[in-house]
């Protein structure tokens, strides 16, 4: 079986990504980190609605961008104790849930790993959700890992 997961290098994606290989005991993984250089983008439009950054700046930021990505990639393959050797490293440039399928569909994986964050429906209308894009635009099955309640923390019902 050939796992794709998604990480962005925070805790809940982390333990999404130990939880779905200890579910899956995938034989061959590709991890995927989705960086939004958006931000770093030069318009060169000028205005109010162009970035303020100068070419260079934009192009330092879009590297940072980019060595942040790599760092989660790295981070996420520590975390799960596998020799970087065996893991495919995917750092791709976009809106993440449908880079997320795009680049699945490419891979030929066979499912997809995403975590969830847990945010209320609220928030879910609001700024939508990764996992929910990917789960209704993938046409392989999804995997959605929801962190794990910790004992301290309030009932959500």
């Amino acid at each position: 079986m050939h796992a794709l997961i998604a990480t962005d290098g925070s805790e809940v994606s982390l333990d999404a990504a130990r939880k779905g290989v200890e579910l899956l005991s995938p034989g061959h993984v590709t991890l995927l980190t989705v960086a939004d250089t958006s931000v770093a983008e030069d318009s060169g439009a000028g205005g109010f609605e162009s970035n303020l950054m100068t070419p260079e700046e934009s192009e330092q930021a879009r590297t940072m961008i980019l060595d942040e990505g790599g760092d989660e990639l790295d981070a996420t393959i520590a975390a799960l104790g596998l020799d970087p050797s065996t893991v495919d490293k995917r750092l791709v440039e976009g809106a993440s849930g449908q880079m997320i399928v795009h680049v699945a569909g490419e891979v030929g994986a066979d499912v997809i790993v995403v975590g969830s964050h847990g945010k209320g429906w609220f928030k879910r209308v609001v700024i939508g959700s990764v996992s929910e894009y990917v789960i209704h635009n993938s046409l392989i099955p999804v995997l959605v890992i929801r962190p794990e309640p910790h004992a301290d923390a309030p009932d959500p019902s």
